[in-house]
């Protein structure tokens, strides 16, 4: 009361202000107008907003903001914080100059590792940062229960508990859509405990449409939000029947021409926000964070208010999160200052009343809440060897398997192929064009790999392997040689998880993530670098020099059409096993 009524006070002018914004260009996502205002900020509070000179404004502290833009900081709707391979300090030092102010992240990557505790420990690395960090409770540990296994299993019942936990304000995408629209599985509790709780149950729905679209937003309720949308028609559809669209841009994944078409055929665009879901350190670096694809949607034609609206305002609403996402009396002091309006350039972010960055520079270190959690994270089967990446199949010297073509990613296919073979082997060296996948289980299951042929990935030699691996996180090789392959999983066990690239036995690039197999303790700066000194070392395998995100979504089984897991190929839309052998 004693902080309310101070801010009281000074609104009325009976006391000063602790900082006044003079003279700046107001963005009023409320109205959406921009007009020359002066700010009045107490406590962690704005107090006053009125027209630039309208009233003389005593205050402790003075910033002129002439040839300034004034925003509300920007809330990031849906996004993973362990793709940024950081822990969440380390993550605020690199967004928060970018002038995102909010996240609202789903830590399924290491609920999926580490069960509930993963997720306690990034409320309580989170705890106290300069910027707002919110969880949404993770509903996919792991995504598809019965097409694969996970380090846990999380039904309506952590759900639950984790909803009663502080800053916990959603149930996170409810990946696996099709148990969902037909009320079947782990999901279906999950949501309901959602909608007990009367929290929004967030989305997932590639290329989900018709009745089967309508029945996943009827048991989703009337917060659902989607950031899977890959057409402007989908996200028409989404919006029309009260989904909230996530404009996902990012250097990865760009859907910005379709964003900009599907809103220039709605005339209220109340239902679009934005989110960067997943985004590698190395693109943070250069490109930004929420501001990289703010400035793709302006330099593509839409109007920069709006833009913003969708960065903030429209999000806050989504999750009520009231008294963020604009500027007004009453809110919350979370105040972006650009220095450009169509480049989103920042120059000053305020958060909580207090200035944290000047001139694109962090005016205070952010120390670390609790010490990071190194303990390794990869448990692999004991009698693991090159023996388990020899397929057996039935022929004498040819036979007939499944392959799963990689080249679009997005909706990999099924095709058959006629490879070489002998004793009931498949015969190596593979023909070109031809790879092997494993999927090992790293969370102690203790079951032999899983094995599928590959096309469409254009390896030469060596292997790549990874224990990032959305969502459920086991151990994934892309190889050529049994051999590679072993010595691949054993390089990643020994260093308690990351990325790896070897040839001949031989590791040529290696990214360490030894936080669950998922993050770094280092500065983003410097994981970033281990990420491009990885990209730029794939093409000795015959790679492209990009990061390598076909292994990390080899095994996700809510995406269009085939995948792998730990527990074998899996049709992801009838949700059925495929043998190896046609």
């Amino acid at each position: 009361m004693e902080t309310r009524k101070r801010i009281v006070d000074s609104a009325r002018g009976d006391q000063p202000f602790d900082l006044v914004l003079q003279s700046v260009q107001l963005v009023n996502v409320l109205t959406h107008e921009i007009y020359p205002a002066d700010i009045g900020i107490t406590g962690e509070r704005i107090a006053l907003v009125a027209p630039a000179g309208r009233f003389d404004l005593r205050t402790k502290e003075k910033m002129d903001c002439q040839g300034l833009w004034a925003v509300p900081g920007f809330i990031d709707g849906h996004v993973h914080n362990e793709s940024s391979m950081t822990t969440p300090a380390r993550w605020a030092e690199a967004i928060l100059p970018e002038g995102t102010t909010t996240v609202c992240t789903d830590p399924h990557e290491i609920g999926n590792v580490l069960g509930l505790e993963g997720v306690r420990y990034m409320l309580q690395a989170s705890q106290g940062l300069p910027l707002r960090y919110y969880v949404t409770a993770p509903s996919c540990v792991p995504a598809v229960p019965h097409l694969e296994s996970a380090g846990a299993v999380f039904t309506a019942q952590e759900v639950a508990e984790m909803l009663r936990w502080e800053r916990v304000i959603a149930v996170a995408e409810a990946m696996d859509f099709v148990g969902l629209a037909h009320q079947v599985g782990n999901i279906t509790a999950i949501a309901e405990a959602g909608q007990q709780a009367e929290v929004p149950v967030e989305g997932h729905a590639p290329m989900v449409s018709e009745r089967l679209l309508q029945a996943y937003l009827a048991a989703a309720g009337p917060r659902a939000s989607d950031h899977e949308s890959l057409s402007a028609d989908n996200m028409i559809e989404k919006a029309r029947a009260g989904c909230l669209i996530y404009a996902r841009v990012n250097p990865t994944l760009d859907t910005t021409q379709e964003v900009v078409q599907a809103m220039s055929q709605v005339e209220d665009k109340r239902m679009f926000g934005m989110c960067t879901d997943d985004n590698a350190p190395n693109h943070i670096l250069q490109n930004g964070h929420m501001n990289y694809g703010m400035r793709s949607l302006i330099s593509a034609g839409v109007d920069p208010v709006t833009v913003i609206q969708m960065a903030t305002i429209n999000v806050a609403n989504h999750y009520g999160l009231w008294g963020l996402g604009a500027i007004a009396p009453g809110w919350l002091a979370d105040i972006v200052l650009l220095d450009d309006l169509q480049q989103v350039r920042v120059r000053h972010v305020i958060t909580s009343g207090k200035l944290r960055v000047k001139d694109g520079a962090l005016l205070t270190p952010i120390e670390e809440p609790v010490k990071p959690r190194l303990e390794n994270s990869v448990h692999l089967p004991a009698d693991l060897s090159v023996e388990s990446f020899l397929p057996q199949v039935e022929g004498r010297e040819a036979c007939r398997v499944h392959a799963l073509n990689l080249s679009n990613l997005i909706n990999t296919q099924l095709e058959s192929l006629e490879l070489p073979c002998q004793n009931g082997r498949v015969r190596f060296p593979l023909p070109e064009g031809v790879s092997l996948a494993a999927v090992v289980g790293r969370h102690g299951q203790g079951n032999p790999p899983s094995l599928a042929f590959i096309t469409g990935y254009p390896l030469q030699s060596g292997a790549v392997a990874s224990t990032v691996s959305h969502d459920s996180h086991n151990l994934v090789i892309i190889g050529k040689t049994p051999e590679d392959m072993f010595a691949a999983a054993q390089a990643l066990a020994q260093s308690g998880g990351g990325l790896v690239a070897l040839r001949e036995g031989r590791v040529i690039a290696e990214i360490k993530l030894p936080i669950a197999g998922l993050m770094s303790p280092l500065p983003l700066p410097e994981i970033a670098q281990q990420v491009t000194h990885f990209e730029q070392s794939l093409p000795e395998l015959g790679l492209m020099p990009y990061f390598p995100w076909h292994i990390l979504a080899l095994a996700l089984p809510v995406i269009p059409q085939v995948r792998l897991t730990d527990l074998g190929l899996a049709n992801t839309t009838t949700q059925q096993f495929i043998p190896m052998q046609a």
